[in-house]
């Protein structure tokens, strides 16, 4: 059998296309890409390293979320975020959901969707800002890792394992950087025993834990005469254009951390 003629037409149509796409900035590209849906974003991801890392990036997640907030309000509508965990070959596993407000006031015999984020860990809320959900995952209290969730897209952003369990910890976003930072005050068996050391993670492609100054522990809540005591806080962020801070209250008392000078 013959086999018909084999048409170049199509081929070279499609590397002039490639070759035209190649061409474009990487700022217009961001532009074309922050113009469109979170679930085609989400498949777009497979065409090539450099879109996935752009689109998987927290500073596009950010500014794609505003833009498509401008459009439809209703995205940035109260949304409710719960837990759940089982066990399964005796490792204790969870799942976090996400639930609209106005879904279930408007339509309460409906059906209420829910985006879900399960893994193989347990993963526990540290907070969300802009969308945007951080879990952190502490492995038998040895060691622990964060994640940052967009429940838009299903779209996730680790960071690096860092031995210790947090004490105090909270996640915001730092309008001077334009950046998203969790905190963390670490407690973990040492040589001589306990030891306390306090790191902030901004997350990032080439990012990793930074060590800063330690809070002292009678400021956490932390009894003076027995320092390995298990005392453990979620911060609340507030953000603004002047201040962006993660805050706990201890004893009656408000601390804070500024996220921007990091003190």
């Amino acid at each position: 059998l013959a086999m018909p003629p084999t048409d170049h037409n199509d081929a070279e149509r499609e590397a002039a296309r490639t070759r035209q796409l190649a061409d474009l900035s990487e700022e217009m590209m961001m532009e074309i890409l922050l113009r469109l849906p979170a679930r085609t974003l989400a498949s777009l991801r497979s065409v090539c390293t450099s879109w996935r890392n752009l689109i998987s990036s927290p500073p596009f997640t950010c500014n794609h979320f505003r833009r498509s907030c401008l459009l439809d309000p209703t995205l940035s509508a109260p949304r409710i975020a719960y837990c759940t965990w089982a066990y399964r070959n005796d490792v204790r596993c969870g799942s976090i959901g996400l639930v609209s407000v106005h879904s279930i006031l408007d339509n309460p015999s409906e059906p209420t969707q829910v985006d879900c984020f399960t893994e193989h860990f347990y993963y526990k809320m540290v907070g969300s800002c802009n969308g945007l959900l951080c879990l952190v995952d502490e492995h038998a209290f040895k060691y622990m890792h964060a994640i940052l969730w967009n429940p838009c897209t299903g779209f996730t952003f680790e960071s690096p394992e860092i031995s210790g369990k947090a004490r105090f910890r909270g996640f915001g976003y730092d309008y001077l950087s334009d950046s998203y930072k969790i905190y963390a005050a670490l407690k973990k068996q040492g040589p001589s025993g306990f030891e306390s050391s306090t790191r902030i993670y901004t997350f990032g492609p080439t990012s990793s834990w930074r060590k800063i100054d330690d809070i002292p522990v009678a400021l956490l809540g932390v009894p003076s005469d027995n320092p390995s005591c298990d005392v453990y806080r979620e911060g609340e962020f507030f953000g603004s254009s002047r201040l962006c801070t993660i805050n706990w209250i201890v004893n009656h008392v408000v601390l804070y951390f500024d996220l921007a000078k990091e003190t």
